[in-house]
This record gives structure tokens, sequence and C-alpha cells, in this order.
């Protein structure tokens, strides 16, 4: 679709055509090559390299450019929520974790962190079912768990090794909190909106469980957990990663 400004732009030049007329014979007009557009996918890595970095604010920037050429994106939708988190811009955020729950199928992981993340701010989406609200907490009852992964010789951008994160409770007060993400090998990780507590953390790789350790969450605040080959079940030599 062409926007109000293309269409202004493209006036403006067919006005400046009409009025300095037609160039004189043998004039040879200059050309200029064309500016390269980045497509969605170029703009999603540029977003996830800034954040990996900590630059939420340019990855947020690159991620709403993507979204404008694919609106329909969830997993666009969702990064530029966690983005958004970190900024603490909440109402930007709550806009776009509630688009990621009304579009996107109940079993997604996407779906399940960005209802935790809505039900720690405030009450449930319409889309929750009642036996599965968790209680009312203000954002400062609730923390997070994030890190790096690393194996020895994966790149991320040329090998993609999935990896399915598994949380889950580790005490009656926790209980009920289970949340499973996916992502890649060497790729950060991100749960959010976690009652404070004990909790066990699972990461398996395939049929391959390559971390697993009990995490404690405090009230507000964020516990860093980097997953590698020091602290996996098991020695690279152990483990061939398969792409998928």
């Amino acid at each position: 679709m062409v926007g109000p400004r293309m269409l202004f732009a493209g006036a403006l030049v067919a006005l400046a055509a009409a009025c300095s007329g037609p160039a004189p014979s043998g004039t040879t007009l200059p050309t200029t090559a064309p500016v390269p557009v980045a497509s969605a996918p170029q703009l999603r890595e540029e977003g996830d390299a800034r954040a990996r970095r900590g630059e939420y604010s340019t990855a947020a920037a690159r991620y709403r450019s993507a979204l404008q050429l694919e609106p329909d994106d969830l997993l666009l939708h969702f990064a530029l929520g966690s983005a958004l988190s970190y900024l603490d811009r909440e109402e930007e955020t709550i806009e776009q974790f509630r688009w990621v729950v009304d579009h996107g199928a109940p079993g997604r992981p996407e779906v399940a962190t960005a209802r935790q993340w809505l039900a720690a701010v405030g009450p449930p989406t319409e889309a929750e079912p009642p036996s599965r609200r968790l209680p009312e907490r203000s954002p400062a009852d609730r923390g997070a768990v994030r890190g790096n992964t690393s194996w020895p010789g994966v790149n991320p951008d040329a090998r993609r090794v999935t990896l399915e994160l598994r949380i889950a409770g580790d005490s009656r007060e926790t209980a009920q909190t289970k949340m499973r993400i996916r992502s890649l090998l060497g790729r950060p990780y991100t749960f959010l909106g976690l009652p404070p507590g004990p909790y066990r953390l699972a990461v398996r790789s395939g049929t391959t469980a390559l971390w697993e350790s009990r995490v404690m969450i405090d009230p507000g605040r964020d516990t860093v957990l980097d997953l590698s080959e020091a602290n996996s079940l098991i020695k690279s030599a152990d483990f061939v990663p398969q792409a998928g």
C-alpha cells in the first residue's frame, strides 16, 4: 500500500519534472543506484543483536520497523514487547503482549510468557481460563531469570540448534508456576513474571538433557544464570549438537 508520504513525494517529483521541461538533446541524465531496503528478517536479526548487547531502545526500533513489513508476525510482536519491558514502557509492553495473547495459539511458549507478564501487571486477560489465572501481584512482587546460552563450536547464525527450556516451582508457594520456552543454543533466554521462591530450570536439546539447576527468584529482581559447558550435565565430547 502506498502511504500519504510516498504519494506526496511522488507528486513533488512529477511537479519538478514538469517545471524543468525536457532535457536538452544529447544530455545524459545522472542515475543513482537504488538504496537497499532491509528486509524483516534482517531487521529482526539487528534487533536481536542489539538486545543481546542490552541496547533495548535500538532493538525496539528495529522490531517496529520489521513489523511495518510483517505486521502479523507473532514473534516480532513478542520480541518488541520484551524489549519494551526492559525499558519500563509498560503501556506499550502491554499492547504488544496482549496482541500476542489474542493472536497466538494457547500452547505457544511466547503466549504463555506474555500471559505471565500481563498477569504480573494487572488483571488476567479475557483469554486466560479462570482455572489457570495467577493471583494478582504488583510487578515489584515478581522477578525474572535470564542469561546467555553457549556451547563450544556452536554459532546460532550458522547452525540453529533448538533448545527447550522449562522452569517449574520447587516449593508449595511456587508449585503452580510452570513455564516453557524455546530458544536457540547460543542465544539468550528470559523467563518473566515469576512469583518469588525456588524453581527448577531444566534445558534439553532434542532428547539430550544439557542443564538442570535450582534457581531462587527474589521479588522485583532479575536472577542471572548463564548456561555453558562449565555448568552443564555433560561435556562437549558427549554431545553432538543437531541443527533443527
